[in-house]
């Protein structure tokens, strides 16, 4: 009899350890409908808790995110959004948790990790993006323009390993948006376009740099022709790479430039703001 009931017991245990998963991640749902219906943030918070004690899942994190966030609660907010992003059964849900992610870094100052979890986000988010995330993105980037980008920021975006999504179906190669200054209608860089030039040449000639070739890909705004557009950028792209090259020799032979335009718009608003925007150096890698 006992050596009928012991392997009895082990079945047991062992289609409970089958079901176990399941049944924890019913559990977790209901404990997030919980939160949902709930009285007060406390209580929601404490609810999602427990949804994702017995079963992580994107709804809870996310929505945790979005109430520590609430709360001034950044770190905890990050890290929520974090495990959201892990959680992600799509590449849109993904992409919100990603977008998230950004906008806390951006509020918290981490301005050149917030720009590449945003423009990552945009990129993957099937269009149109949610109005946050727009938003979001396009004061990181406003932020961006109207300062230097110091050259350990620049090696930030670009000593980055490229980024892959966790369904492993998307890889993005590390890049980088500068707002390299020029006078109105010219290819002469002025006094902050030297500076960011300056900035560019330390952060290319770091030791990490060297296996690495690079594209500098002017752009312009929309205001003038076709044509006329696409030979600015072309000189505007290649003052970068002369500039370059005169400042740190050891760049000769690594640099590409091209020009396109206005082919590529960030923004096809018609304000001084967008313009601004739109007016860029893109810096690539190129193994």
């Amino acid at each position: 009899m006992k050596r009928f009931v012991c392997p009895g017991v082990l079945c047991i245990i062992a289609i409970w350890r089958g079901f176990s998963p399941a049944m924890d991640c019913r559990l977790g749902a209901d404990y997030y409908y919980r939160a949902r219906s709930a009285d007060n943030r406390q209580q929601r918070i404490e609810w999602l808790q427990r949804s994702t004690d017995v079963c992580p899942n994107f709804n809870a994190w996310y929505m945790l995110g979005l109430l520590y966030e609430q709360q001034g609660q950044p770190d905890q907010a990050l890290n929520a959004f974090m495990q959201a992003r892990a959680a992600a059964g799509s590449i849109q849900a993904e992409a919100l948790a990603l977008g998230r992610e950004g906008e806390i870094l951006s509020q918290t100052g981490r301005l050149p990790q917030a720009l590449r979890a945003l423009e990552l986000a945009k990129r993957f988010h099937p269009a149109p993006a949610p109005d946050w995330l727009e938003t979001a993105l396009k004061n990181a980037r406003i932020q961006s323009f109207r300062s230097v980008i110091a050259a350990a920021d620049i090696a930030s975006f670009l000593e980055a390993d490229p980024y892959l999504s966790e369904n492993g179906r998307f890889a993005v190669r590390p890049a980088v948006n500068l707002p390299v200054h020029f006078d109105f209608d010219r290819a002469d860089l002025n006094s902050a376009g030297n500076r960011q030039v300056l900035e560019l040449g330390r952060a290319l000639t770091r030791s990490k740099m060297r296996q690495w070739s690079f594209g500098l890909v002017g752009h312009t705004d929309k205001r003038g022709t076709e044509t006329y557009n696409q030979i600015l950028s072309e000189k505007r792209a290649n003052t970068v790479k002369i500039v370059l090259e005169r400042q740190f020799s050891s760049l000769i032979g690594q640099l590409q430039a091209t020009g396109r335009g206005e082919t590529d718009l960030l923004y096809d608003g018609d304000d001084e703001t967008d313009h601004m925007l739109n007016r860029r150096v893109k810096v690539t890698l190129i193994p």
